[in-house]
């Protein structure tokens, strides 16, 4: 709710720039009145509001460092010899006895056990656990300007302050500096950087900032998500500057909402539903243009700037990255992609009960895909003997290069830290201290901890030289896994990319209204039918490949929404029903085929994927007399069984006050195994919050 701001408010903000002018507009510059008339021309509007999340389950986001799979479980790990290196060393003998013929040409399994190198890895020994109470806490101020300067133009700006008071314990890199050489920064604005967990700042591998409107530092942030100069004439309405662009209105689903990308950072996807992410839109700089082609047809175009979506950083209470991860070194400057323009256009119209609507968009998808890269940090070994014979065996081949590895495949790195710079692998506490925690963190992001890490070695071949080698299942991966956890000294940290590619996505819609008795549920009834089709879309792949999937992908969404008045006595009540069909990514836009995967009974489940997605949706509102309370419920199923239920009370005591009162309820596996469920990436966010808006 939004009123306008008592002019006495704004009063001293004038007179001081009234003060400030040259003299001449002070003494006779305004005698047209062109300022006093251009004041009343204006209105103010603004709010503070305060969000108070508090846990309500004991568990905790489990991508976070105090809480990651087998946080406080003693996992054993026993090292293995690798095949690469002992085939080397038995083609190294073969040679020294004339016997160069007799080479084996393929390396082993990794089946052989290395004696006395085992030992049993509790997280908890490194990472201490914690128990955060809240998961969100923010203080904000927005105000809106609108000035009027003539019947045709006029200029509105919104500005917008955010600040957490930090009422939870973060992880702070500057705590485990004394393992493993700590975790290094290495270029790139990883959290290392900083030391303590980053709330807000969103930069580019290079170090700026995502958003080019916005100032953000570890625990504020101010922005302006609208600032839009706006002319109209006859039918033609433009609109210049950074901007929102809602094509499309529904809760949750963006089938026809296109335009812009999403804010992961502040409250995920489980602020108030019923505002339909108006809070969590990515503002684009664009020129839009809407044109009323007839009296029932309009046609809505844009160009602007690409604003990628901003995911939450490490350790921060909503973040989606396993931490075990450094920051994703995110391309947008780097890549060129901050000079791409995204562009679209929509036609709309209405005949009688029918309605139709179209689009066309050429974009980069927001999303982008996320990869394994080079980690560009120089850092050895810290494993004791075992660590120290990796190295001697490493700098053994040096002086002959082939004589231990294939000559063909064999770089000459002056060292193991050097070759795994090269890798997207690095020594660091904080990272994966056991195969078992690999697997599950990797199936809990859609990944398959089998592929992705064969991936790794063939797309990086500095881990070949390192005596890597791609394995057949998940138990050789295990023992890969482990071997080089006991030989790094504990843990590693995996290194990541994010870029961006264009795709073209097609719309089609349409509408109808319903017409029965006036007194009957079946009337005045909208009903709405919307597809979108993108062609070769990509996404990340399961595997972490430098190669993205590229997939033809269809989403469907069928909506019906009604106003409803039980009795005379209260108001009507708003009612929808919402249904989606995507027959390749979730509604976040991660692909199907990283579904699955699981560590369950001391057995890894690959990732297998599924075919489709199917979501269904429950929402709406009930006001009592004087809207004194309004009843608010949002519910969100997916198909697999995961289910998010979120009951909210408003409540609207006078003064220009109100009061939300909401809960997130959140069930993975609702029904079924709960393995291939969007919720599985949110489970842990049952929460009661509670929000407190003034209207100045």
């Amino acid at each position: 709710m939004k009123v306008f701001v008592r002019k006495s408010m704004a009063t001293a903000v004038f007179a001081a720039f009234a003060c400030s002018a040259p003299a001449h507009a002070q003494e006779g510059g305004d005698a047209d009145g062109f300022l006093s008339s251009l004041w009343n021309k204006t209105t103010f509007n603004a709010l503070v509001r305060a969000d108070f999340s508090y846990r309500t389950t004991s568990f905790q986001n489990p991508y976070n460092q105090n809480n990651m799979p087998f946080q406080d479980v003693d996992v054993p790990r026993q090292a293995y010899v690798p095949p690469a290196l002992s085939t080397g060393l038995v083609n190294n003998a073969l040679g020294v006895l004339g016997l160069p013929g007799l080479t084996i040409a393929q390396p082993l399994d990794w089946n052989v056990p290395i004696p006395g190198f085992s030992d049993t890895v509790k997280r908890s020994d490194f990472i201490p656990q914690n128990d955060t109470e809240y998961n969100y806490n923010t203080l904000r101020f927005t105000g809106e300007m609108d000035t009027k300067f003539t019947q045709n133009l006029r200029l509105n700006i919104r500005l917008r302050g955010i600040y957490d008071p930090e009422m939870y314990d973060l992880f702070d890199a500057n705590d485990v500096s004394g393992l493993q050489g700590g975790i290094k920064g290495g270029g790139g604005d990883r959290y290392a950087d900083t030391g303590k967990a980053n709330l807000f700042e969103a930069k580019g591998r290079n170090g700026r900032n995502l958003n080019p409107l916005e100032i953000a530092g570890r625990n504020y942030m101010i922005d302006l998500p609208t600032f839009i100069v706006n002319y109209k004439t006859g039918p033609f309405d433009f609109r210049f500057g950074n901007q929102q662009i809602a094509w499309g209105q529904a809760i949750f689903f963006r089938t026809f909402d296109v335009a812009n990308g999403l804010d992961y950072r502040r409250h995920l996807v489980i602020d108030r539903a019923i505002e339909e992410y108006e809070d969590e839109r990515v503002s684009k700089i664009a020129l839009r243009g809407t044109m009323q082609v007839t009296d029932t047809m309009i046609a809505d175009g844009f160009v602007g700037k690409f604003q990628p979506d901003i995911v939450g950083n490490p350790n921060t209470p909503f973040n989606v990255v396993p931490a075990e991860f450094y920051r994703p070194l995110d391309n947008y400057y780097t890549g060129n992609y901050d000079t791409k323009i995204d562009y679209g256009l929509r036609l709309k119209a209405d005949f009688g009960n029918w309605g139709y609507q179209a689009m066309a968009v050429s974009r980069y998808n927001p999303l982008g895909v996320f990869h394994w890269t080079e980690s560009g940090i120089n850092e050895g070994l810290y494993g004791g003997l075992l660590g120290s014979i990796v190295e001697t065996s490493y700098r053994l081949k040096l002086p002959n290069c082939g004589a231990l590895y294939n000559p063909s495949t064999c770089r000459m790195y002056s060292s193991v830290g050097e070759a795994l710079s090269h890798t997207p692998f690095t020594m660091a506490p904080g990272g994966v201290y056991s195969a078992k925690e690999w697997f599950s963190a990797a199936a809990g992001v859609r990944l398959d901890g089998v592929d992705a890490l064969n991936t790794a070695i063939r797309e990086y071949p500095a881990l070949q030289d390192v005596f890597a080698s791609e394995v057949q299942d998940p138990e050789q991966a295990a023992h890969l896994l482990n071997t080089f956890f006991l030989g790094g000294g504990g843990s590693i940290r995996g290194n990541v990319a994010r870029d961006y590619y264009r795709e073209n996505v097609f719309g089609i819609g349409g509408s109808y209204v319903t017409s029965a008795d006036p007194s009957s549920f079946l009337d005045s009834i909208i009903l709405n039918a919307e597809v979108q089709y993108t062609p070769e879309r990509a996404y990340t792949a399961h595997d972490l490949s430098n190669t993205p999937i590229k997939s033809d992908e269809y989403i469907f969404t069928l909506v019906a929404e009604k106003w409803y008045r039980y009795t005379e006595s209260f108001p009507a009540a708003y009612l929808v029903v919402q249904y989606q069909h995507r027959t390749d990514s979730d509604l976040v836009g991660l692909n199907l085929r990283g579904y699955g995967g699981n560590v369950r009974n001391q057995e890894y489940r690959q990732s297998k994927g599924i075919g489709s997605a199917d979501y269904f949706v429950f929402a709406g509102f009930q006001p009592t007399p004087n809207r004194k309370f309004v009843f608010e419920w949002a519910f969100l199923a997916d198909a697999e069984g995961g289910l998010l239920v979120q009951p909210n009370v408003r409540w609207n005591p006078g003064n220009d006050v109100s009061v939300d009162l909401f809960y997130n309820y959140v069930d993975a596996g609702a029904w079924g195994s709960g393995r291939s469920t969007l919720q599985r990436a949110f489970d842990y966010a049952d929460e009661l919050s509670l929000r407190f808006t003034y209207t100045l």
